[in-house]
């Protein structure tokens, strides 16, 4: 049964896949002179490819807290697996901050370039001024950003210290960021979430699930100050505090 659903949720994704592609593409071309509208169209349909993303994997997603939130704020939330890419783009319209690492995936690349992700390499230390001015610029053309400041996956049982350095581009920019924890409901320990040591097996793995369930829960928000390691500690710190005391509801 679960290869069965695996099959047919690989075909459907060809398919979006392909759409999506040429909605990227056509965006781009339309707009290469104007940035302020293709950034508008990219997140737009961004947030689309992800909701249908979660659709085809059935994914369902509870959302607690207040969903009013200015464009050009930075979204941090804790991250388990790849659903949190989806669960987060299909909550929030935003821009990623991804791992050097996925601009080599074949076909990930495509859809991660034509969504203008902000691609960061923690190993070269000179590249982390300009990752932080990217999102700098992109919050201040009032397009929100979406990353996991622990800067790695988790089993879900914890939140481990978050990397401070991107939270400059909120000091510099003077935008608000917004907390998120994301818990799973399937039972397991740790989560089918969870990249655990193979990502293709990962992968196989939720392609196999009929479905998955996921809280997310939007936290009150933080102004920007002048410390990025102070901002860095309190998004850490409220979000730790709901993965670990808060009460979620079973699957």
């Amino acid at each position: 049964m679960g290869l069965c659903i695996a099959v047919i949720r690989i075909g459907a994704y060809i398919i979006i896949f392909g759409v999506f592609v040429v909605i990227g593409v056509i965006g781009h071309v339309l707009f290469f002179r104007s940035t302020p509208w293709r950034l508008k169209w990219i997140a737009y349909f961004a947030q689309w490819w992800a909701r249908v993303t979660c659709f085809v994997l059935n994914i369902k997603i509870r959302v607690e807290g207040d969903v009013n939130i200015k464009s050009g704020s930075l979204f941090v939330a804790n991250h388990v697996g790849s659903p949190d890419i989806f669960i987060c783009g299909a909550c929030f319209k935003g821009f990623f901050v991804s791992k050097a690492e996925i601009a080599d995936w074949p076909l990930f690349n495509w859809l991660a370039r034509l969504g203008m992700t902000i691609f960061a390499d923690r190993n070269k230390r000179h590249q982390v001024k300009a990752v932080i001015q990217q999102i700098r610029h992109r919050l201040n053309a009032d397009q929100s950003v979406i990353l996991f400041p622990e800067a790695q996956a988790t089993d879900g049982a914890d939140v481990v210290p978050f990397k401070s350095a991107i939270f400059e581009a909120a000091v510099l920019s003077r935008r608000t960021i917004i907390p998120v924890s994301i818990h799973y409901h399937d039972g397991h320990k740790p989560t089918i979430a969870f990249y655990g040591d193979s990502f293709i097996k990962h992968i196989f793995t939720l392609l196999k699930t009929p479905r998955l369930e996921a809280t997310v829960k939007i936290l009150p928000k933080i102004l920007a100050g002048p410390d990025r390691q102070s901002l860095a500690d309190q998004s850490c710190r409220a979000i730790r505090d709901k993965v670990l005391n808060a009460s979620f509801p079973s699957a």
